[in-house]
């Protein structure tokens, strides 16, 4: 990045699950195992860029931009197909996965280097904000998880009403932080929602590829939000 563009970044956005806070794949692994067929929690989590791909598909065809509701349902079952659960399984999965997670998240895992690198950007002046598309629990996870009190704007689509990747949600963010969108970055983890979406909006983005897996689309991408430090040198 030149100087002149590093000195006008101004604050810093990020999607909730899948960047800030990563679903439970021991927990899940348990839960999807049978008898005879006993799911690792890390094939669990490669398997689900196959989930990511078949998102992507769907929302990057002709038609279907802003059709996110479907989208989720092409993610599960490209997962599940890719974790090797049968396809008469899929629904069983489907109604335990949502019933935990109205529980409580299951996107509850802050991994090791998130807390510190939250805290190295806040000490660099940046403000920092959520944009989230959620059921309306972001905010009350986030404080749970001892996130919230690095943010200044968490914005959650069940409560905003729009959801990315339409650009309204992240217009309402550059809002609520009182920022132009060429003085902020963007990073999630689905492509075709988090990174068009914020494109969509004027805003730079990155995408989360923590196990160098996101391999259909080109496009620049990190292993965890710590290393976003290279916006100070890029």
């Amino acid at each position: 990045m030149n100087p002149k563009k590093r000195e006008k970044l101004k604050a810093l956005m990020f999607d909730f699950g899948g960047t800030l806070a990563f679903l439970d794949y021991e927990l899940l692994a348990r839960e999807f195992s049978r008898e005879g067929r006993k799911l690792d929690a890390l094939a669990l989590e490669h398997a689900e860029y196959a989930g990511r791909a078949a998102i992507d598909r769907h929302l990057m065809s002709e038609g279907n931009r802003l059709a996110t509701a479907a989208a989720y349902e092409h993610f599960f079952r490209g997962w599940m197909a890719a974790a090797g659960i049968p396809e008469e399984e899929f629904r069983e999965h489907a109604a335990r996965f949502g019933a935990i997670h109205r529980e409580a998240t299951l996107w509850r895992v802050v991994r090791p280097g998130t807390f510190e690198a939250l805290e190295a950007f806040k000490s660099a002046g940046y403000k920092l904000a959520i944009v989230s598309n959620a059921e309306g629990q972001v905010e009350a996870d986030a404080q749970r998880f001892g996130l919230a009190k690095y943010f200044d704007v968490i914005i959650d689509s069940h409560i905003v009403g729009v959801a990315k990747p339409d650009p309204r949600i992240f217009q309402i963010a550059l809002e609520r932080l009182g920022v132009a969108a060429d003085e902020v970055k963007f990073t999630g983890d689905i492509y075709s929602i988090d990174v068009e979406g914020a494109r969509a909006a004027g805003i730079e983005a990155r995408l989360i590829d923590q196990h160098r897996r996101y391999t259909w689309v080109e496009h620049e991408k990190i292993r965890h939000i710590g290393e976003l430090h290279r916006i100070e040198g890029d």
